[in-house]
């Protein structure tokens, strides 16, 4: 548990769900995560090479499992490389893919509702998309990563506006990644190369930016998720200083989360089925750091400030909550 009482914060850790492995209820490298109604959760998992193993599993807060649906490849409803999702309200699912250079729109049971997408510069088109977030009206905005921008879209993926261009100055991007809005629709991206936030208005003006390369407090080594939650703080992903950030509206440090995770339900059960690999698990050699965060990838926070952390390479997602003191 970390605390930063002199701005009256708590963040208790609450529990872990999840465990690393190939197939069947678990993760494996995971991208991110989509809340849904009824604490529903949709976990993209970005699988590995080997296995192809690429699928949105299904969940909910309290661990009870729900299945899959997806498959590896670049025919219609496939996927070879998700990075982001994100749901609407009518409970559609929409999936960007860095390899297929499209936006994929799926039914909560897995069949495709739509796709759009292709490879290039213009408007409408994609060379990376990775994070992707509904505005008020629910128009998307998605990070079009390796095109340096954010693009504007309607549901029916419809170009509206974008801005954003390659550079280190205000308001430009080298190799976006993740988005988020506030309440009032004012938007915060991470800018992973040059390893800062920065934030705009909801029409893309530029509004203001921290952070450095660094490990320090409120400095970051490859700035990936990023959410909002009710307060306006915003939680940024900070992978490979492995760590959740936390921050005020205007960018000043709070808190950092490293990882306090248990074992999740999940994984008590496969190790009472299997003593061998508890007694494995028993004799590691640095298990202090069985907990903590490893290549975190992204971050969601619910409407009652429970933080999802997406702990990719653990094959977990560690949740905690806020609270104010």
């Amino acid at each position: 548990m970390t605390t930063s009482q002199e701005i009256s914060r708590t963040y208790r850790y609450d529990h872990t769900i999840g465990m690393d492995d190939f197939a069947g209820r678990s993760f494996r490298n995971l991208a991110d995560l989509a809340v849904g109604p009824n604490e529903m959760l949709y976990v993209l998992q970005r699988g590995e090479s080997v296995h192809l193993n690429v699928s949105i599993k299904k969940c909910n807060v309290g661990e009870e499992w729900f299945g899959e649906f997806g498959e590896f490849g670049t025919a219609p409803g496939q996927m070879v490389w998700p990075a982001g999702i994100a749901i609407d309200s009518q409970q559609h699912l929409y999936v960007t893919d860095e390899w297929n250079q499209r936006v994929s729109v799926f039914d909560t049971e897995g069949n495709l509702l739509a796709e759009w997408g292709e490879e290039g510069e213009g408007e409408g088109q994609f060379n990376r998309p990775s994070g992707i977030v509904f505005d008020a009206e629910e128009n998307l905005l998605v990070v079009d990563a390796r095109n340096h921008r954010v693009q504007k879209l309607a549901k029916n993926g419809n170009f509206l506006s974008q801005w954003g261009s390659a550079g280190t100055g205000p308001g430009q991007f080298n190799m976006p990644w993740g988005i988020a809005l506030n309440a009032d629709g004012e938007i915060y991206v991470t800018d992973w190369r040059n390893d800062r936030v920065q934030k705009f208005t909801a029409d893309g003006a530029f509004i203001l930016e921290w952070g450095s390369s660094g490990s320090g407090a409120g400095e970051f080594n490859r700035p990936a998720g990023i959410a909002v939650d009710n307060d306006g703080d915003v939680y940024v992903v900070d992978w490979h200083n492995n760590r959740v950030q936390v921050f005020d509206r205007q960018g000043h440090y709070i808190d950092q989360l490293i990882g306090d995770a248990t074992m999740s339900s999940w994984g008590g059960q496969l190790m009472a089925a299997n003593p061998v690999l508890e007694g494995y698990r028993q004799t590691a050699k640095y298990p202090e750091r069985e907990g903590r965060l490893f290549r975190p990838r992204a971050v969601k926070v619910d409407d009652q400030n429970r933080i999802f952390i997406v702990d990719s390479c653990k094959g977990r997602l560690q949740i905690y909550r806020k609270t104010s003191v």
